[in-house]
């Protein structure tokens, strides 16, 4: 499917967005989701540099704010779609620069782990919801400033 036919068939193309984080099993997989929720103009992807897999607490937060992410999976940048991305958003430490994929336009905005907030179960949750509000607000920022229109 071209990506005019994912657009409504319009022939406007979408911008390509990127989130990445060391493991791609929290923090990216919440900004994908939300992402694709605020940006519909937007092909939203998400990737760690060790992958691993996607953390069932993320799964339940997300959920709390309306947004299926149990069908996402953890990937690596060789899982992913190549070429060159509009706008790539590096949230974790990345140990390999160079492994990072080609963009126009890159934001680094490193979060915490929320698995490393604290240690009780229900600590952890609350880890996770603070860091799932913070992309929530900081996406929604970003877009109103038009960092996810490229042209």
């Amino acid at each position: 499917m071209d990506e005019g036919s994912r657009n409504g068939g319009s022939q406007e193309m979408l911008t390509r967005v990127l989130f990445v984080c060391s493991r791609n099993a929290g923090r990216s997989q919440m900004a994908e989701g939300i992402a694709r929720l605020l940006l519909p103009h937007c092909e939203v992807f998400s990737a760690g540099e060790r992958p691993s897999e996607i953390s069932p607490v993320a799964i339940r937060v997300m959920a709390e704010r309306g947004i299926d992410i149990s069908s996402q999976y953890s990937k690596g940048v060789g899982d992913i779609p190549p070429g060159e991305f509009d706008v790539l958003v590096i949230l974790g430490r990345w140990e390999n620069p160079d492994r990072l994929p080609r963009a126009r336009r890159v934001i680094q905005e490193i979060l915490p782990d929320p698995r490393d907030l604290s240690e009780s179960r229900g600590e952890v949750e609350e880890g996770f919801r603070r860091v799932r509000d913070i992309l929530w607000d900081r996406i929604g920022v970003w877009e109103k400033e038009g960092v996810f229109h490229v042209e």
